[in-house]
């Protein structure tokens, strides 16, 4: 299964408040002491679009990063 590299959208909140949220509680790379959720995630994703595109790699519909 080959990944494809896209543009994030806000549905795929869920997906990258899953790969964000280890690295907040787990690590010190962020600067976030709570992980953000699905919704939180959505919406800095809508927010920044049109100025700043988030990408995510995508195979068969899952977000890999």
């Amino acid at each position: 299964m080959a990944a494809a590299i896209r543009l994030a959208t806000p549905a795929d909140g869920a997906q990258l408040s899953a790969i964000h949220a280890p690295l907040v509680r787990d690590t010190a790379i962020s600067f976030e002491v709570d992980p953000p959720d699905a919704a939180e995630m959505a919406r800095r994703v809508a927010e920044s679009l049109p100025t700043f595109p988030w990408l995510v790699a995508d195979a068969a519909g899952e977000v890999l990063g």
